[in-house]
């Protein structure tokens, strides 16, 4: 089912080399769009705030990476070829993962964000704490089937991209995109 703008969405666990991966689209000139929960993160660093601080409250941390991807989406251009790191849907397999209820306006927002394809990348062998990840190696299987069914449910099975090397999985999102 095609959408009316030209956006994709690549996700997956933490440290399933998503960042990577977009680092090399944009370098084949697409635009790209970095993580919502990251940019919270790294404002909130800046401020003195740690993540592990920040997220001691997951329900508003959450919420807080929801309302900045709606102003994302919402100022950028639907015509512009462009790949996001997580989708709007992403918020909803972690509100679920933390069995947070799902307020409405989040619902609201599930079905109006919509996406040309949804790339879910498959965990790599190899998992990597940095500053702004405080999820365990545990998380990343959990997470992983709840972003396949958050897109799903809302009309976009993802396409799933087996691990392998930067090089691989680029040509294998390429080609899905002219596919298109």
């Amino acid at each position: 089912m095609a959408h009316p703008n030209n956006w994709y969405v690549i996700t997956g666990g933490p440290s399933t080399g998503k960042t990577t991966l977009l680092a090399e689209l944009e370098k084949l000139g697409y635009r790209t769009i970095p993580e919502a929960a990251r940019t919270v993160i790294d404002q909130a660093v800046a401020q003195g705030i740690t993540a592990k601080e920040l997220r001691k409250d997951e329900k508003y941390f959450q919420e807080e990476v929801t309302r900045l991807k709606q102003k994302i989406e919402l100022a950028h251009n639907p015509e512009v070829a462009t790949f996001f790191d997580r989708g709007m849907h992403d918020t909803l397999a972690y509100l679920r993962h933390y069995k947070y209820a799902v307020e409405e306006w989040v619902h609201a927002l599930m079905h109006s964000s919509r996406y040309q394809k949804v790339f879910l990348l498959e965990p790599l062998a190899r998992y990597e704490r940095d500053y702004a990840r405080t999820e365990d190696e545990g998380f990343v299987t959990n997470i992983h089937t709840l972003l396949h069914d958050a897109y799903a449910e809302f009309g976009m099975p993802p396409i799933r991209v087996k691990a392998g090397s930067v090089e691989e999985r680029l040509k294998f999102i390429v080609a899905q995109i002219k596919a298109r």
